[in-house]
């Protein structure tokens, strides 16, 4: 019988990984190549992705703590163990709500810095400065180059991206703190720096143009995360485990519980390499918990982003049909405006496939975690604070799934949660799409199989909605009527694509008004086949 073994949670301290006995996926093998072949380096991954684990990795090699890698990769590597003095500015410790809160938080972590190197300080406000001094007495006290490791350096413009005056002028204190690094490179035998944005993409290394950018670099893709050979080998054992505690409830095997596990966690691409890149915060919680469930999405998608989305005139069904360069992952703008760097860097949506002839991506959604996490988001932030038609769509849907209503009843459903949107986050520039828009969310988020903007011979279906006994194929309009979408659906032959599907086939045409804001009419026709 399998045994369940020690994870961490929460827990992104090197030392206490090692000393704890948690199970480790050795990445230390990196840490060696960064330290012996560069020296300033910046990576951008998603939140939870082991960041700050790489970070304190560095920090103990650095310190020369030689027994914690005995038994890992660098521990064979590394052959003149030296310890150099490390300074560690984690800007993820404090919150930057108010322009006062950057004082506090910065100001805190150079003061604890400067008494650790016994620095007076002339002029609290001049970070650069303070930092300046503090790398120069290490040096000096140590006689040996000093080590810079920064852990989330855009937390204090990501707190306040929905307020930009306040992020111009955090942008501009950071920028400060970071200004002497490039000065100071003589001082320095290594930089680290980490976060979810591209540096340039906030402007605030404008200063600091030596940075390896490790980002999309396919030596360095899964330096954070999990890889498949590493989930069956280091994990398989959890992964017989929990395969057993899953067969209290279902039949499930060693085979079928790692099938289940890649569809949920898996699918991150970080390079045209495209090696496949698992969660390690989703992986944990379901070696902990022993369920395969939505770990990742506890904290919630932030408004802001859903406002940048609302501003890019992007939405969730045409969010796996995006295409980009490299040139948008590094737009050096004063402000975030462009919604497909941002989808990315926070994890939303991943590179799917990479086309060399023209140096694009094209992206998508990593994994169902993901995906469906995502549309519980958007489909939450527009019924905030109305929980009755919550309840209403999702019992509505279980209910029409198992056949005691019809369709008709479940769209009468969709037609009061359109009336309950508040007005204050309704697009003004309100649209068809909008509307298919918020039905796509809604029916991924209540867990419906459904496909979207899916091409067909001759033209391309809104919404396909998979039931067990019946598909049905939705198309919108705005401000005509019911009768035209049904007759479009017909005209195109979208049931084509459904041909060797032995289900019925419906077309269901559905209007809204602008006026009412909402679904006046709507009209179901079964298809001929």
């Amino acid at each position: 019988m399998a045994e369940k073994r020690k994870y961490p949670i929460g827990i992104t301290t090197f030392w206490e990984m090692v000393k704890q006995n948690y199970v480790y996926v050795d990445k230390t093998e990196y840490v060696y190549k960064m330290a012996s072949s560069g020296k300033f380096y910046f990576l951008s991954r998603p939140r939870r992705f082991g960041k700050s684990l790489l970070v304190s990795t560095l920090k103990a090699y650095f310190e020369g703590e030689k027994e914690l890698f005995e038994n890992l990769a660098l521990g064979r590597l590394e052959k003149d163990w030296v310890k150099y003095p490390v300074i560690r500015l984690d800007l993820s410790m404090g919150k930057y709500y108010e322009f006062e809160q950057v004082h506090g938080v910065i100001g805190g972590i150079l003061k604890r810095l400067e008494e650790d190197w016994h620095v007076t300080v002339d002029d609290p406000y001049r970070y650069g400065d303070r930092l300046t001094n503090i790398i120069q007495a290490a040096y000096r006290q140590t006689g040996r180059q000093v080590v810079v490791l920064v852990d989330e350096y855009d937390a204090p413009m990501l707190d306040t991206i929905h307020k930009p005056e306040l992020q111009d002028q955090i942008r501009e204190r950071v920028r400060d703190l970071f200004s002497p690094l490039k000065g100071q490179a003589d001082y320095l035998r290594f930089v680290f720096l980490t976060g979810i944005s591209k540096f340039s993409q906030l402007s605030v290394f404008s200063e600091l143009n030596n940075l390896h950018i490790m980002t999309f670099d396919p030596n360095y893709e899964a330096v954070c995360g999990i890889t498949q050979e590493e989930l069956v080998t280091v994990m398989k054992p959890d992964i017989e485990w929990l395969a057993q505690e899953l067969s209290r409830f279902r039949p499930m095997t060693y085979e079928t519980t790692l099938a289940e596990l890649k569809r949920m966690y898996d699918g991150y691409h970080f390079s045209d390499d495209m090696t496949d890149i698992y969660n390690p915060w989703s992986l944990i919680n379901a070696f902990v918990m022993g369920r395969i469930q939505n770990y990742w999405f506890s904290t919630g998608t932030p408004s802001s982003l859903i406002n940048l989305l609302r501003v890019g005139r992007l939405d969730m069904s045409r969010l796996e049909h995006l295409y980009a360069d490299i040139t948008q992952f590094d737009a050096p703008t004063e402000r975030i405006s462009d919604p497909i760097p941002v989808l990315f860097q926070s994890g939303y949506l991943t590179l799917k496939k990479y086309f060399p002839d023209t140096m694009e991506w094209q992206l998508g959604f990593p994994n169902e975690e993901v995906y469906r996490g995502f549309a519980s988001s958007l489909y939450l932030y527009y019924t905030d604070n109305h929980w009755d038609e919550r309840n209403l769509l999702t019992t509505s849907y279980r209910r029409f799934y198992r056949k005691e209503t019809e369709i008709g009843d479940f769209l009468e459903a969709i037609r009061r949660w359109y009336s309950s949107i508040p007005y204050s986050i309704t697009d003004k520039n309100q649209n068809e799409q909008f509307y298919q828009s918020l039905f796509y969310a809604l029916l991924i988020a209540i867990g419906a199989d459904v496909q979207a903007e899916d091409q067909t011979a001759d033209g391309r279906m809104d919404i396909a909605l998979k039931m067990p006994d019946a598909i049905y194929i939705l198309e919108f309009k705005y401000d005509k009527d019911a009768n035209e979408a049904t007759s479009q659906i017909l005209a195109k032959d979208y049931a084509v694509r459904f041909a060797h599907d032995s289900r019925k086939v419906f077309a269901v045409g559905l209007n809204i008004d602008r006026e009412k804001r909402s679904i006046d009419s709507y009209e179901i026709v079964e298809v001929v086949r």
